[in-house]
């Protein structure tokens, strides 16, 4: 009789035995099911979160370090801007899709009406103009904004580089604000630039001078964020001011904004010689641009980081949105933790209790096994026969703790996540002028525990891996054996 005839023979004869290691590879396959599902499910929502935070990166003060400097230290130390030469530089390098630098600054108006939410019941009153308009300088012609989902252009075009390049008074604006105030493509709109000095004597801000700034529409925009909102039927209130911000910003070229603020200092320092001198002694420039890069993927923002860092001043840094994830992903990051700890513990657990559960049987089956050595047997048949009794009552109870593993592992880290997200203090949250706005609630939405085929071919892989190393012990006994010694 073949060695493989006999170990199904022998689990069928000895069905106590056979239950009984059966039950105990469905308890412990369960435990390892249920961390490797948790550990899937973690590593999918890493990975669909920090894609929907984009490849996006930019360059900024690195405020905790400041912090962490001494009165002495602050003294002697002297904060650079970062240039446009190195913005530019940094801008070509490889890893880079596109970039855009923007300068912005906030003006009134005394003829338009800011946007103030959709279901606004009153009209708020400003005396003089509401400084409630930014504009927002715009380097790349096709708006850094549009290709990255963040706005979409319903109406008019984008930017040609000539007026980009000349400054032209052009703008492109949101179409609820365009509705609003009854414009149209083609329309002009007018803010006003007014400079004003702090008087002492009265405790009241003094206009100083003013000009107007006429702008033509070439462009209206929708937000792509309220578009996916209301589709999703989802309620964020907690982002109506930021949206409120983004409905009031209208895009123009840097060149506008440059001048525009420039002519605020100017007449400010006509008004106030005290801060004229400081200003001219002290060589500060007016000119201040946020850069913003996308790269091609987000992987490369290690690599990104690392090639950008040796070309910034001291005290700035390179902060990638993919870097927010932890920031966000707290009570999942959490989960994940605790299954990989269980998860080494259920295969260190299964390894012991099921190499000493074999280890017993095998004893109580020494006459038997002597039998077959001394009539000649291979010790490697003998060793072939009990993996093989082994591994096909443990392949029946990993398929069968397969789904046990995966219902445990759904019903516990659900459980686990929403008190762990309630426990929090306050709720962290992350906003992106690029992707969609994201809180813990979205990562917590994200996470999913399901039968994917990675799952399965990760689980079974773990299984029996885990009950191989588990027949090393009595493997080892088998060795032993001598079977003159078993039938003396």
């Amino acid at each position: 009789m073949g060695f493989i005839k006999r170990s199904l023979l022998s689990i069928v004869r000895n069905k106590v035995k056979s239950f009984i290691l059966l039950a105990v590879i469905i308890v412990l396959g369960s435990l390892i099911a249920g961390a490797v599902s948790i550990q899937q499910a973690t590593s999918n929502v890493e990975k669909n979160i920090k894609e929907r935070l984009g490849a996006a990166a930019t360059l900024e003060l690195d405020y905790e370090k400041l912090d962490s400097l001494s009165e002495e230290e602050w003294m002697e130390i002297e904060l650079q801007d970062i240039d446009l030469e190195t913005i530019k530089q940094v801008g070509e390098l490889s890893y880079v899709k596109y970039y855009d630098y923007n300068m912005s600054n906030y003006f009134g108006s005394k003829s338009i009406k800011s946007f103030q939410g959709d279901d606004v019941e009153y009209e708020v009153e400003y005396e003089g103009p509401s400084m409630d308009f930014m504009l927002k300088g715009i380097n790349y012609a096709p708006v850094l904004d549009f290709e990255e989902k963040k706005g979409k252009l319903v109406d008019g075009r984008v930017f040609s580089q000539e007026e980009l390049d000349n400054g032209t008074y052009v703008a492109i604006i949101s179409k609820k604000l365009a509705e609003l105030n009854n414009l149209h493509v083609g329309d002009t709109l007018t803010l006003v630039n007014e400079v004003y000095t702090f008087d002492n004597k009265t405790g009241k801000e003094k206009l100083v001078n003013s000009r107007d700034i006429v702008l033509e529409i070439i462009g209206l925009f929708e937000s792509q964020k309220v578009k996916e909102d209301a589709d999703g039927n989802s309620n964020r209130g907690m982002f109506d001011w930021m949206d409120i911000d983004y409905q009031n910003t209208i895009y123009v070229p840097n060149e506008i904004v440059r001048s525009e603020t420039q002519y605020q200092m100017e007449e400010y320092m006509k008004a106030d010689q005290e801060f004229a001198e400081m200003w001219e002694e002290e060589g500060s420039s007016f000119e201040h641009y946020t850069p913003m890069y996308v790269l091609n993927n987000p992987e490369d923002s290690e690599a990104f980081e690392e090639e950008v860092l040796p070309l910034l001043p001291e005290f700035y840094k390179v902060v990638s949105a993919s870097d927010h994830y932890d920031s966000i992903a707290g009570p999942v990051e959490s989960m994940a933790n605790l299954s990989k700890y269980v998860l080494i513990a259920a295969v260190i657990g299964t390894v012991l209790i099921i190499g000493l559960v074999v280890l017993l049987f095998l004893r109580d089956r020494k006459r038997e096994l002597g039998i077959y050595l001394s009539l000649g047997e291979k010790r490697s048949k003998v060793v072939s026969q009990v993996v093989i009794e082994v591994l096909v009552v443990a392949l029946i109870g990993i398929t069968l703790s397969l789904f046990s593993g995966n219902f445990i592992a759904a019903q516990v880290s659900d459980s686990m996540i929403q008190a762990d997200n309630s426990s929090m203090d306050d709720d962290v949250i992350y906003y992106s002028e690029l992707q969609p706005d994201l809180t813990t609630d979205d990562v917590i939405d994200s996470y999913e525990v399901n039968l994917s085929s990675s799952y399965i071919l990760g689980f079974y892989g773990i299984g029996m891996l885990t009950i191989l190393i588990s027949t090393v012990i009595p493997l080892i006994y088998i060795v032993r054996l001598n079977p003159k010694k078993i039938l003396m």
